[in-house]
């Protein structure tokens, strides 16, 4: 096994000192003392679950429509995709990847050795996904067709009918699909359905991170048929064990309340959306709409992304993150959820920086 550097990852870590970074998909971050809660006196301190507490897997399972017992807590979806490629992947396997796409759901299968294939979307067909050419490239040998959805970066969803339909192929080259579904319920009045409601075939991960702002919290789950599960989980006895119990309780509180935080998510979006449109339309050099769902956009840039994000950098303290890191090096990320004040101040000093390169 020899995983890529996570650059994206590494890039944060670069700039962490940076004043602005409006490239962030998740939403703004929620405080401790917003749950006016207190941890019980008599937590046990000393024990964890394997699978997680059966209130927490009783809470995600509801958002899933599905059972607890087709659940596993994780640490993070980050080890949740880890579990699933390092569980079903095997060296020169063929595995099919969405692209643009968060860098870990396409360098861990490669990590594990399989030959990952990108399927690209047309940028100006509005991201379309081709589900003929899924199907012709995964042939009847495909060990995994990898997505997320909503799309990071795009925002972009897969419909109920392109689920159904890749369940399908998942049957034809008796395979998987993968699903990181981190962003899903950020569309809302549409978001669309789990992918773990389509069979067997089909596995789904998500966390509290994103919609939530809870990402110091590093919770997260598998969905999936539960001879799946039982296998993820046999290797977790080997990676983390059994998470967090502190962290459990606390996710549990936000899940037992989650339509609190999808109405804040909701509120936050919809006025910094607003200034998004409003700003891009006096940068001609972007082109790309704001997306109606998820945190996050990806224009198109007649500037050269490196030397745009490089310079915006060094002069204003503002970061974005570029195309590359998602595989798609003319277009950079831009991040809807964080602070009204900064996402302003962060788009005002790109446009100010984009007016003197053109």
């Amino acid at each position: 096994m020899e995983l890529p550097p996570f650059e994206h990852l590494l890039y944060y870590e670069k700039v962490h000192g940076a004043r602005l970074n409006i490239s962030y998909s998740n939403i703004r971050e929620f405080r401790l003392d917003g749950f006016r809660q207190r941890l019980p006196k008599d937590l046990d301190l000393n024990w964890t679950f394997r699978n997680g507490t059966s209130e927490l897997r009783r809470l995600i399972a509801r958002r899933h429509r599905t059972s607890p017992n087709r659940i596993l807590v994780t640490t993070g979806a980050t080890e949740a995709n880890f579990l699933v490629n390092a569980s079903l992947v095997r060296p020169r396997d063929r595995v099919l990847v969405d692209s643009p796409i968060y860098s870990p759901l396409r360098d861990v299968p490669r990590g594990v050795g399989a030959n990952v294939l990108e399927i690209a979307r047309d940028c100006d067909d509005g991201w379309r996904l081709d589900l003929d050419r899924w199907r012709k490239t995964a042939g009847r040998r495909a060990r995994l067709l990898v997505f997320a959805n909503l799309n990071n970066p795009t925002s972009t969803a897969l419909s109920r009918g392109d689920l159904r339909e890749l369940a399908d192929i998942a049957e034809e080259c008796d395979g998987h699909v993968l699903v990181d579904e981190t962003f899903r319920e950020l569309a809302f009045d549409d978001t669309p359905p789990s992918a773990a409601e389509f069979g067997p075939r089909m596995i789904a991960l998500s966390t509290v991170t994103k919609l939530g702002g809870l990402g110091t919290l590093r919770v997260g789950w598998i969905v999936a048929a539960p001879d799946s599960i039982d296998r993820f989980a046999q290797l977790k006895d080997y990676t983390t064990g059994g998470g967090s119990v502190l962290s459990q309780t606390i996710a549990t509180w936000a899940l037992g309340r989650w339509g609190f935080f999808v109405q804040r998510a909701k509120r936050i979006l919809a006025v910094n959306r607003k200034i998004a449109a409003e700003v891009l339309r006096e940068m001609p050099e972007l082109r790309g709409e704001v997306p109606l769902a998820g945190t996050v956009l990806f224009p198109h840039s007649t500037v050269n992304v490196a030397k745009l994000a490089n310079r915006l950098l060094k002069q204003y303290g503002t970061v974005i993150a570029e195309g590359r890191f998602f595989g798609v090096p003319d277009h950079f990320r831009l991040g809807l959820g964080g602070d009204t004040r900064d996402l302003r101040k962060g788009l005002a000093n790109l446009r100010r920086l984009l007016r003197s390169m053109s």
